[in-house]
């Protein structure tokens, strides 16, 4: 039992997900493609809908080097772990 409450406190202090290991440049503005809103991202957002167009966008920054080597990167990314590559 106490090994599995490590391996959950380990999933919930993820550094790459813990906004207090973030750099300044980790949250950004995208223009939307389709209106030219901006919007902002977190750089662990996949996409996000534009609040004027409602236009789902892509994070283009958006970095999961981590799934390539995290035992716990299904619990964290979902079932997009497929790709591990990116």
């Amino acid at each position: 039992m106490i090994k599995q409450k490590e391996n959950m406190m380990s999933i919930l202090r993820c550094p790459g997900k813990d906004p207090q290991y973030w750099k300044p440049e980790d949250i950004f503005e995208i223009s939307c493609p389709q209106c030219g809103t901006d919007i902002e991202f977190f750089k662990d957002e996949p996409t996000l809908p534009c609040p004027d167009c409602k236009t789902f966008v892509q994070n283009p920054r958006i970095d999961k080097g981590c799934a390539q080597w995290c035992k716990y990167a299904d619990k964290c990314l979902g079932n997009d772990v497929s790709n591990k590559a990116l």
